[in-house]
């Protein structure tokens, strides 16, 4: 592809979401134009970009990721290969690299990725940084409930905490160019603090479950898993008594990634799901008005993850028994809790925050690598306009007349001189965008 003609385009990008078990790839493709190169992607109704094709593979029947894709772009049936991918992954990720911590042999690397599938820009990114980067595309009236309303401030951090099959944090920054950027944490993995006597024998009974001597992490109670934990508890050490026989059965028989919603979706008839639901509720606030001391976002505070929209009831407080847990314990923050009310909280109901993040970082690469070349592309042409105002110049004298002619000789040496110039910096330029297209 020509460095210099691909502004006004039809262009193909690619966003992955990578987990354990499954790799979820999607395709799209956009209008390359002018127009493109400056919207403002976090302020536009929705993304732009068409899908065009989208498949699930289990990770299981391939030996690496490339693997994966190149079979998915052959499915796709597209002759363009895409120009930039967002590769949302499962796992830690520095420098562009990334790891799946139950697949060692699946060495996920953006730069290598984009020189073997010949793109020009991969961004490998955490899943739930991709998330982050979700949040800019929400409709705040259509696809959240408001939890408490105050103003926002454009210049200030927003934060997300989720609560899903574990618990993620995330916090975004204006970036000093009117957009953002997205910033993972292991926010999930810091202690518990349990806030009254109960609290205190469930941490002394899951230390001893897990085997750790002085901590447990809040996402073993605020999680799929922790609603697990935490019905343990209650049904093994606290109140065995108000077990409900047929639910406690499920329960037992259940793997462990669905017993969590086994207590969810009895907590109307069973005493102890529901009192696990209380404990999990007011874990939840508590932890996300921690995320707020941290990180004071005043951009909004976002509570996302597949178990905010499913116990939606229970976090607005309007489920019976339930009234102000959540907020309560959230704003329960002793001589600083003041600092929280003028934090805008919001509890988003979608749940594909993940693949809109993906899908609004592959779109900023595309930005990035048509904002260069168009950038490139406008210097050149200056560039050719003054050598051709030179050659114009230089036309324009008459040599005819004995007068003109040492100005015509010195006249013509310095328009050479200047189209020279002008033709070495076109040149240079164009080369300069085509051998940077990657970086």
């Amino acid at each position: 592809r020509a460095a210099l003609s691909i502004i006004m385009s039809v262009e193909v990008f690619l966003s992955a979401d990578i987990g354990g078990t499954n790799t979820r790839l999607r395709l799209y493709e956009v209008l390359a134009s002018e127009e493109f190169v400056s919207l403002q992607l976090d302020s536009v109704e929705s993304l732009p970009g068409k899908l065009i094709f989208d498949k699930k593979y289990s990770n299981d029947d391939y030996a690496s990721l490339l693997e994966v894709i190149q079979l998915f772009l052959k499915e796709s049936k597209t002759t363009a290969k895409p120009t930039t991918a967002c590769l949302a992954v499962a796992g830690p990720v520095a420098n562009n690299q990334a790891k799946l911590t139950n697949r060692s042999s699946w060495a996920i690397d953006g730069q290598e990725l984009g020189k073997e599938l010949g793109m020009e820009r991969i961004r490998v990114i955490n899943d739930f940084v991709a998330m982050g980067y979700g949040l800019l595309t929400l409709n705040e009236e259509k696809e959240c409930v408001v939890l408490q309303s105050a103003p926002k401030q454009r210049d200030a951090p927003i934060a997300c905490i989720g609560a899903g099959t574990g618990l993620g944090e995330c916090f975004i920054t204006p970036n000093g160019t009117g957009g953002y950027e997205c910033y993972g944490s292991e926010g999930g993995h810091a202690e518990f603090a349990p806030r009254n006597d109960l609290e205190i024998r469930m941490l002394q009974y899951l230390s001893h479950k897990f085997a750790t001597k002085h901590r447990i992490s809040i996402e073993r109670l605020v999680s799929g898993n922790g609603l697990a934990n935490i019905y343990e508890f209650l049904s093994t050490e606290e109140r065995p008594q108000d077990i409900t026989p047929a639910v406690h059965s499920q329960f037992l028989a259940a793997p462990m990634s669905d017993k969590g919603r086994i207590v969810a979706v009895n907590a109307d008839n069973c005493p102890l799901c529901a009192h696990t639901m209380r404990i999990f509720t007011a874990a939840y606030g508590a932890e996300a008005g921690v995320a707020g001391l941290k990180w004071l976002p005043y951009g909004g505070l976002y509570l996302t993850g597949g178990l905010t929209p499913k116990n939606i009831e229970y976090i607005t407080g309007t489920k019976p028994g339930t009234e102000n847990l959540f907020l309560g314990a959230l704003l329960d923050k002793g001589r600083v809790s003041p600092n929280l009310l003028n934090i805008p909280i919001y509890a988003v109901m979608v749940e594909n925050l993940g693949e809109r993040g993906a899908q609004y970082t592959a779109l900023k690469l595309l930005q990035d690598v048509h904002h260069r070349l168009l950038k490139a592309k406008k210097a050149a042409a200056a560039a050719a306009q003054v050598a051709q105002n030179s050659a114009n110049t230089a036309n324009a004298c008459t040599t005819n007349s004995n007068q003109c002619e040492k100005v015509n000789v010195c006249g013509s040496n310095q328009n050479t001189m200047w189209a020279f110039v002008a033709a070495v910096a076109a040149i240079s330029l164009g080369g300069y965008a085509y051998a940077n297209r990657n970086k």
